[in-house]
């Protein structure tokens, strides 16, 4: 699977964990985050995330944005819409539409460990194509008082290629104090030509964790070819 440097050359996220749950971040373009959390959000609720990414390559340095809302009604699932734009700099952006689901049969706080089911596609708006799909399981544990580990498998298809892979991704949260946070995460795939993508990420809560601010760095593990860097903020936008 290919992503724009974090969208667009990984295999999500590890979206981290909000106070009232976890907004929907995977493989397809969108944060800095590759691996799904399996944690909803509150019942009844909006989550709404903003992004913004530099990438640092050696042919042309490349920049996106991207914004999102995760709803969830009164069920054990949750749906995500994005849209965000994609290019160059100082040049044409293509503009892309992303759609992703996650559905839950075990939580994490009532059964001691979170367990579903999440899918997802991307439309490319700028060139009237799908590009991307993916299936996948989410696995989340508690280790320790302060340290949450995630785990993703599944398979994504590239329409263009025709092409089917499986999608791997491992991640950790650590709270290191009330308010700071640390994220991990390394994710990819089964294609033999495409290198492990691993990200760092710093997100403080603020607000009583209405609101977290993230920065956050990834390349491509063994190749190091991009330097991408993020800046985010997700916030919880709606109650009905």
């Amino acid at each position: 699977m290919q992503r724009y440097g974090g969208w667009m050359a990984a295999a999500a996220g590890l979206g981290g964990a909000l106070a009232s749950g976890a907004a929907l971040s995977g493989p397809l373009p969108g944060d800095a985050y590759d691996i799904i959390e399996a944690e909803l959000i509150d019942r009844r609720s909006g989550t709404g995330e903003l992004w913004h990414q530099e990438v640092d390559r050696s042919d042309a340095d490349r920049v996106g944005t991207f914004g999102a809302l995760t709803t969830r009604g009164t069920g054990n699932w949750q749906t995500t819409v994005g849209l965000g734009t994609e290019g160059i700099e100082d040049e044409s952006a293509n503009a892309f539409l992303d759609v992703e689901g996650l559905w839950l049969w075990r939580d994490r706080h009532r059964d001691g460990y979170g367990l579903g089911l999440a899918a997802g596609a991307d439309y490319d708006i700028s060139n009237d194509q799908r590009r991307d799909h993916f299936l996948l399981v989410p696995l989340t544990v508690d280790w320790g008082q302060r340290t949450t580990v995630h785990a993703n498998l599944g398979v994504n298809h590239t329409r263009e290629a025709d092409d089917t892979d499986g999608i791997w991704g491992l991640g950790l949260d650590w709270r290191f104090t009330e308010r700071w946070d640390v994220i991990l995460q390394v994710s990819g795939d089964t294609e033999s030509d495409n290198d492990a993508r691993g990200a760092f990420g710093v997100r403080r809560s603020l607000l009583d964790d209405l609101v977290q601010v993230d920065l956050a760095y990834g390349r491509e593990m063994s190749s190091g070819e991009d330097d991408e860097f993020y800046l985010g903020v997700s916030f919880d936008a709606i109650r009905f």
